[in-house]
């Protein structure tokens, strides 16, 4: 055994989203490598089926509050702080691995009782944050205790700059599962008959699904078979649900939470994947699936998706916020058979370099670094 590692996420399965697959795959992979690793975080109750595995643990439970123009779980227990200090107490780790902002209260009282190599993976992006603000003065005097700072992207480290002045950082990109997500996997059945045009996230303001649903008519004016399928759920669900026009209500699909192992199959059921967000991305693990399913891809231009797609090699950008344009690039990926030969080809290509293999040997080498410092 290399090492013991802790993760430590407010976020994690059953909830779905980037940062529970980032921790979950790369909990896997530095297993592989030989690294005893375990997940603390606290308890959901979602819709879709997780099993946990026996090294995760969990304490509290999730209070989802808004920030940055999303819901996100805060962990709370009127005990929360023994229950944490409990598990210290009893546990050694070599590295404390926290993911996502310093805040309370599983990270902040994690840092407080570690003993470890204390290490923090910004997954956010984002301009201004009043939690942040708010808990800046309380946070600065637990930053001393990080001795390692990873960002899966230059829009992740920026705002803790802002804040807190430079800090000495890595990044270190997501991955992708080629074994979950590869052209190999059998289409859906119901899916079959249309071009689909799979959204795949929580439906919410910031990942721009109301600019696909207002893209829907132009689309259909020139491809009549296409289909938009939504993947998601979330408070305001039916809010989307409502916006879809009474005219082209047949073509579009919303589909709820997906458990994780049918997640796979909707990719390579779709023509095109499209992730419209306007803002505060990081990077975009679904692009990754995507691509590593064989499906061309179509985002947003955000900084924190240029990061990943190079427009009109691996995929297509449109202007956020602009259903004409967002329109146009995916009537344009459903009807040029070479452009979408090109990007689905590339797309393969840039799976296979973010490869979760590739992703934890970069994790392992900096822990290597920092417990050698």
């Amino acid at each position: 055994m290399k090492g013991r590692v802790l993760f430590v996420s407010d976020v994690y399965y059953p909830y779905p989203g980037g940062i529970s697959e980032h921790i979950h795959q790369l909990s896997i992979n530095l297993r592989e490598l030989g690294w005893e690793t375990h997940i603390l975080t606290t308890n959901f109750r979602e819709k879709i089926k997780f099993e946990d595995p026996p090294y995760v643990h969990r304490v509290g439970f999730p209070i989802k509050i808004p920030i940055n123009g999303s819901i996100a779980p805060v962990t709370f227990s009127p005990r929360i702080t023994f229950l944490v200090k409990k598990f210290f107490r009893e546990n050694h780790f070599d590295i404390v691995h926290i993911h996502g902002q310093v805040a309370p209260t599983l990270p902040l009282l994690s840092l407080k009782y570690s003993q470890s190599i204390n290490v923090i993976t910004f997954h956010a992006a984002y301009r201004r944050s009043l939690l942040t603000e708010t808990l800046k003065p309380y946070i600065r005097g637990y930053l001393s205790r990080i001795k390692g700072f990873i960002a899966v992207s230059p829009a992740a480290i920026e705002p803790i700059i802002k804040h807190f002045g430079e800090v000495d950082y890595r990044i270190i990109p997501n991955g992708v599962s080629l074994r979950r997500f590869n052209p190999q996997n059998k289409p859906l059945k119901h899916l079959m008959g249309h071009k689909n045009i799979l959204f795949v996230g929580r439906p919410e303001p910031r990942k721009g699904l109301k600019f696909l649903i207002m893209a829907m008519p132009i689309i259909l004016s020139k491809v009549p078979d296409a289909r938009l399928v939504v993947v998601g759920s979330g408070p305001l669900l039916g809010y989307y649900k409502s916006m879809v026009p009474d005219e082209i209500r047949e073509r579009v699909l919303f589909e709820g939470a997906v458990d994780g192992d049918v997640l796979p199959r909707y990719y390579v059921s779709a023509d095109v994947f499209v992730s419209p967000a306007t803002r505060s991305e990081s990077f975009g693990m679904v692009l990754l699936e995507a691509m590593a399913s064989g499906v061309p891809v179509v985002a947003s231009r955000n900084e924190g998706y240029r990061y990943v797609v190079r427009d009109g090699e691996n995929g297509l950008l449109c202007e956020p916020e602009n259903e004409f344009d967002l329109a146009n690039k995916i009537i344009k990926v459903l009807t040029d058979e070479n452009l979408r030969k090109k990007i689905i080809e590339n797309g393969l290509k840039t799976a296979q370099e973010y490869s979760w293999e590739n992703i934890a040997k970069k994790v392992e080498d900096y822990y290597f670094y920092l417990l050698g410092r």
